[in-house]
């Protein structure tokens, strides 16, 4: 991934009159906001989903215990981005499954959005020993630094009231959709899943498949079935083509050349790359270029990838593709994260085959 020059945040966020211009850390007012993190989310109506998962997994207990930490705190309509709106379902998941992924909401320590700094990518390790990635909108022009926008694994953090929520043990911010994580790798990812095994078979014939295994990090944006099949594809005639005759970029635009990069649904804005109608592209060769893009300011309302093509020295939509295309089943089917990178799924080819071919 593209890696911005640091930064650090200039302005308190928390508007608190009484904060010395170098204390970096708001207070806790525990006079007017004495409940721990689990008492909270408990008596927050939109926070109710959360709330009973977190009982149901014991991780309330943790969460009311004198230890400090930040959460990030999917509410109830973030929940409804990955199909899930009843506490019914929440009962009915694996409780093993669901501690270890609220245990990834999970930072030790509080961290408040101005003790952040201002890049894209910053790794923190999470209460499941795993990875989380903050990016932070470097705009440099932002009238109300409280309002930047900033994204956590591909989720957006709400703003205003719903972030920098300090509490006894604390601090809550609440996030757009729930993290998503694998702790496999992106190979196996995709292996198991039936619905894609066409892409499976097509990074198998032009011989990438080994490396979706090796290479870290990487971010794959993997076509569905349905993908191929609306483009005339079946499995034996993707076993049947011969790399030669296609161009590089034919199936390597899904994995962005295999370079190292890290890309969430939200870095389209983010990434350092070429400016095109307000979104940045990722380039994969001297030809093609892939950028994510989403609508929404504290949460995503809709979101989709957009495939460039260079013409004549300028970016233009994709003349050998759709120009942009959508997530598999909205949000739910973007970030997911995995052992060594990051896998999209997709619901449609980037590039026609039948007209890359040489």
């Amino acid at each position: 991934m593209f890696k911005l020059k640091k930064y650090i945040l200039g302005a308190v966020l928390c508007g608190l009159a009484a904060c010395s211009k170098d204390n970096i850390q708001p207070p806790i007012d525990r006079a007017t906001q004495p409940r721990s993190l689990g008492v909270f989310i408990e008596n927050n109506y939109d926070l109710s989903l959360l709330s009973a998962a977190l009982k149901k997994t014991g991780l309330y207990d943790t969460l009311v215990s004198n230890n400090a930490y930040t959460l990030f705190a999917p509410d109830n309509q973030a929940f409804g981005q990955i199909g899930i709106s009843t506490i019914a379902q929440i009962e009915a998941m694996n409780t093993d499954s669901l501690r270890e992924i609220l245990k990834y909401h999970i930072l030790r320590n509080r961290y408040f959005t101005n003790m952040l700094p201002l890049q894209l990518d910053m790794k923190y390790t999470t209460l499941a020993d795993k990875p989380l990635y903050i990016s932070l909108d470097i705009t440099p022009l932002i009238l109300n630094p409280s309002e930047r926008q900033i994204a956590v694994n591909g989720s957006l953090m709400g703003i205003g009231a719903k972030r920098d929520v300090a509490l006894a043990n604390g601090v809550l911010h609440v996030i757009g959709r729930p993290f998503q994580l694998s702790s496999i790798t992106v190979q196996e990812f995709i292996a198991a899943d039936t619905s894609l095994s066409m892409f499976q078979a097509a990074m198998r014939q032009f011989g990438m498949w080994e490396d979706l295994k090796t290479k870290s990090p990487i971010t794959v944006f993997v076509p569905n079935n349905d993908a191929f099949r609306k483009n005339g594809l079946t499995l034996e005639k993707i076993t049947a083509m011969k790399p030669a005759e296609y161009k590089p970029a034919t199936f390597s635009i899904y994995t962005l050349n295999m370079r190292s990069m890290r890309v969430f649904s939200t870095d389209g804005v983010m990434v350092s790359k070429t400016n095109v109608y307000g979104a940045n592209i990722a380039v994969i060769d001297t030809v093609y270029g892939v950028s994510p893009n989403f609508q929404g300011y504290s949460a995503i309302t809709s979101a989709n990838v957009a495939v460039m093509k260079l013409q004549s020295g300028f970016w233009a939509e994709n003349s050998d593709g759709p120009s942009s295309v959508g997530y598999y089943n909205g949000l739910a089917g973007s970030d997911h994260q995995c052992a060594n990178g990051i896998a999209h799924i997709v619901t449609d080819l980037f590039l026609r085959p039948e007209l890359m071919k040489r």
